[in-house]
């Protein structure tokens, strides 16, 4: 009778020991609070007659040369030199600096975008479309036109020339921030 007393108060100690262990964890870990939920809008550059309304300019280019590359704040850039074959909205330099968002950790010849359809790397010697936001582009020295939209120019000189001076001619149907999407950001 002993022995099963004493296996009764040791089971009994264990459980007392274990309900004790959880109710201290439950009050010290941190109650996790929610994320938030916003949306994310901005023009859809998947239409180009809403990246000619959008843009401050537009040009078939050559890109030249990657000039420098740099990293600040989370983010990374690159800036290259382009040499314009056609202005199309706005005006160019024959000669200016680019620089664009690309993804971080990249090396000469080995940067890359998130959607490379819409905002291609500009590789020196290839010709490409781009569009710019914000900056100078008469190409004065130590000035940056900051190019959002950048496109392998596939149609040729001509060709782009005619499909963009449509688009530009085309007001969009939609406003240009419609394209909207949810981004989770954790807590913290």
């Amino acid at each position: 009778m002993g022995l099963i007393m004493s296996v009764k108060v040791w089971v009994g100690g264990c459980l007392v020991a274990a309900v004790a262990a959880a109710g201290a964890a439950w009050f010290t870990i941190p109650a996790q609070e929610a994320g938030t939920t916003h949306a994310v809008c901005g023009p859809d550059l998947g239409r180009d007659d809403v990246v000619a309304a959008q843009s401050q300019a537009v040009a078939v280019v050559e890109a030249v040369e990657n000039t420098r590359y740099r990293e600040d704040g989370g983010s990374a850039y690159l800036t290259t030199r382009v040499k314009t074959l056609q202005a199309l909205k706005g005006e160019f330099g024959d000669v200016l600096d680019v620089t664009q968002g690309v993804k971080n950790g990249g090396s000469p010849g080995r940067y890359a975008t998130e959607d490379p359809d819409r905002y291609a790397v500009l590789e020196p010697g290839r010709q490409y479309v781009i569009a710019v936001q914000s900056g100078p582009t008469a190409g004065a020295a130590g000035t940056e036109a900051w190019a959002w939209y950048a496109e392998p120019a596939a149609r040729g000189l001509a060709g782009e020339r005619q499909h963009w001076q449509e688009a530009i001619a085309t007001a969009p149907e939609t406003t240009a921030n419609s394209a909207c999407e949810d981004v989770d950001a954790p807590p913290g």
